[in-house]
């Protein structure tokens, strides 16, 4: 009874969603290197008995091919928890542009019971959701729209490491639309717009391709080639108008009001250190990459921080702080 049970539920385990079929003697296979040892034709007994109990289909197909029924449950032993079926729920509101196409299409079994556990559970998970927001530390702009077929195609020619055929337009240049292949290498996500990382035709230089400016795509049977020696990070890093200058700065800034708290609980880096100036103002020392976001978050800090050192750092904070008050100080 306990080897027919464990056959059987081996056997479920083996059979994948529609559309996907696995026929007979591939789950024979599947068995034997489980060390499970029986039959063909004892698991083709198990295939048609299983079927009448749980919802499972078969072709017409010499050898038949089985899978469960679009729409099937997600069949769970044990069952889905609170706590999966709120991390289940937090994927399925978080990640929609992030996740494949397909990806998402194979987890709805999983969504539709983290559904199912959230309504029988709505005092916890309910609460909880209602409880939780993710908020981006910029202004919260509108997604710019994916078309949901191009997004499919990126991101499976992503999976597989496929060539795709894109028809691109490009914001700078203002000309119509260009149509090329691309060597797909990777996603990056900055202020709610997914890049596509890439090189074009026969070029070994990596470039990036907003996906929602990608009007068409066509995944080509081509495999991609990754760039030698390319990384991800130094790219970013590179490309993203984010890196100023490779040696890293040694800033100096004095601050003032509840900011020394929040930096006092959130360092800029493990090597800050604080000193006390006055009653007013906080030193803060610390080694930073130069780079754009150090400059965004500097005029973020307004009248309560001031860059002391590096001096081309603090001459570049001034000439710009006396733009701005040029610029108000002219009449309209």
């Amino acid at each position: 009874m306990k080897e027919s049970l464990m056959r059987q539920w081996a056997i479920l385990r083996a059979v994948p969603r529609h559309p996907r079929r696995v026929d007979a003697p591939t789950i024979h296979s599947l068995l034997a290197h489980r060390g499970i040892e029986v039959t063909l034709r004892t698991v083709q007994r198990d295939l048609n008995a299983l079927a009448t109990t749980f919802p499972l289909d078969f072709d017409q197909s010499k050898p038949q091919g089985w899978c469960w029924r679009r729409g099937a449950g997600q069949l769970e032993v044990p069952s889905m928890d609170v706590h999966a079926a709120l991390t289940f729920n937090l994927v399925e509101q978080y990640m929609q542009n992030l996740l494949p196409r397909s990806t998402l299409s194979h987890m709805s079994p999983w969504f539709d019971a983290a559904q199912g556990v959230a309504v029988s559970q709505a005092s916890t998970i309910t609460k909880w959701r209602d409880k939780l927001r993710v908020i981006p530390h910029t202004l919260n702009k509108i997604p710019a729209p994916i078309n949901p077929s191009v997004q499919a195609t990126i991101y499976n020619g992503l999976l597989e490491e496929r060539q795709i055929r894109v028809t691109y337009r490009a914001i700078t240049t203002g000309k119509e639309a260009k149509t090329y292949s691309v060597h797909p290498i990777g996603l990056v996500v900055m202020e709610q717009v997914v890049y596509l990382v890439c090189t074009v035709k026969d070029y070994q230089d990596a470039r990036f391709l907003a996906v929602h400016r990608i009007d068409a795509a066509q995944q080509l049977e081509q495999d991609a080639i990754k760039p030698a020696n390319f990384d991800m990070d130094e790219f970013i890093l590179r490309e993203f108008g984010i890196r100023l200058g490779e040696a890293p700065l040694n800033l100096v800034l004095r601050i003032r009001g509840v900011l020394a708290k929040y930096l006092a609980e959130t360092p800029v880096a493990i090597d800050q250190t604080m000193t006390p100036v006055d009653a007013e103002w906080t030193r803060v020392e610390v080694k930073v990459p130069d780079t754009i976001q150090l400059r965004s978050w500097l005029r973020s800090l307004g009248p309560d921080a001031v860059v002391e050192a590096p001096g081309p750092l603090r001459q570049e904070m001034t000439h710009e702080s006396q733009a701005l008050v040029n610029l108000y100080a002219e009449q309209t």
